[in-house]
């Protein structure tokens, strides 16, 4: 609730209360003369006053209402994406300590592979074709990687994608509770009053 529409209440309640105050006093000074009519004028501005009152402090807390549960469920919305997201990075992470861990393995079986091949080139004689072997176990060990790689990079664009989907829930959840409007707001009151005073 905006501070200056609170700040309003006490003059709006002074206003309807010295219209009361006055009517009773004007009331009490013509009842003295024996004037019941002046009296139940009085009553019924003081009545009106009390209801104007009232009707003015309902809607202040309806619309104080409104603006906490908005508040409250925006908290609730960006709670909820601050969780989605720790989610994410966690799983992100994960992926990349996997992708690492694979080209880790690659490596270590393509060394392999190639001492394998030297040793049978070795024993078999054949040093000019262990240059091909060689050559092709490290093609195969780079495309692997590769693969690890672009694998790796979709997966952290589907990630990417899925914060931006909890950001656009996050603001529509926001978004689905408007807090309350100080202008029309003050109108209402407005009304309540000139139709009280009209």
């Amino acid at each position: 609730m905006c501070p200056p529409l609170i700040a309003a209440i006490p003059a709006i309640a002074s206003a309807a209360g010295g219209t009361a105050a006055a009517a009773g006093t004007a009331a009490a000074g013509t009842a003295a003369a024996g004037t019941a009519a002046a009296a139940a004028s009085s009553t019924a501005s003081t009545m009106m006053a009390l209801s104007t009152i009232a009707s003015v402090g309902s809607t202040i807390m309806g619309a104080q209402a409104q603006n906490d549960m908005a508040e409250a469920n925006a908290r609730n919305a960006n709670q909820a994406k601050m969780i989605n997201d720790q989610q994410i990075n966690l799983q992100e992470s994960q992926l990349q300590e996997k992708a690492a861990q694979e080209k880790i393995d690659n490596a270590s079986t393509s060394r392999q592979a190639l001492a394998r091949a030297d040793m049978a080139a070795i024993n078999s004689g054949g040093i000019l074709n262990n240059d091909a072997i060689g050559q092709s176990i490290m093609r195969q060990g780079l495309v692997a990687d590769t693969g690890i790689s672009q694998n790796l990079d979709r997966q952290t664009a589907q990630l990417g994608m899925d914060r931006l989907s909890n950001k656009n829930k996050a603001q529509s959840r926001i978004n689905s509770v408007s807090t309350a409007s100080n202008t029309a707001t003050g109108l209402q009151i407005a009304g309540t009053v000139a139709k009280n005073y009209a």
